[in-house]
Order: structure tokens, then sequence, then C-alpha cells
């Protein structure tokens, strides 16, 4: 399943940005997205609203409501892994075929 998450996230936000930040947790409307640098957290805390954006126009309107951005994956609730796991379902359905 991961993999075709990975395949969805590059298609919602690039190649690039794909190799440098990864989903990694949702609960209660906020995608944790961890990045590789603070490099890359600063560019990302600039383009936060238009990824959100463009995740809840492609799967579900309003679904995201934040993303928080993380360089510690440590820091990423574990409480609601079922809504993350609903998340990725929504985002990259499993199927038969792969």
């Amino acid at each position: 399943m991961r993999w075709k998450l990975w395949a969805k996230w590059e298609e919602v936000v690039g190649p690039t940005i794909a190799k440098n930040a990864e989903p990694v947790g949702f609960q209660r409307g906020v995608l944790y997205v961890w990045v590789r640098n603070s490099t890359w957290m600063q560019q990302m805390s600039f383009m936060g609203n238009h990824i959100r954006d463009t995740i809840n126009q492609k799967f579900e309107k309003n679904f995201v409501k934040y993303i928080k951005f993380t360089l510690d994956r440590r820091e990423v609730p574990s409480a609601d892994q079922q809504g993350f796991r609903e998340m990725i379902q929504k985002i990259a359905p499993e199927d038969d075929n792969d």
C-alpha cells in the first residue's frame, strides 16, 4: 500500500517534493508530513495551503483542514492511525490488479 500512496502523493505534489516530503499521519483533519531537512521545511511551509487544497479537490472536500510539517516522525500522534489508513484508502484504494 505504501507504494500506491507514494504514487498518488507524487501526483499531488510532483516528483521533487515527493522525494523530500512524505505523509506520515492524519488526525482530526490534520495531515502530518515529514520533510527531509529544515530547508525543505521552510519551502513546504509556503506550499502547505496549495497542497491541502489540491488534496481536497482531488479526493474529498475539506478532508484535510491543515498540514503540519515535521522533521521528526516521532512527533506524529499515533492515536488515530485508523483515520490515516482511511485517508490512504481514499487516495490509493487497493485493488487486485497490483
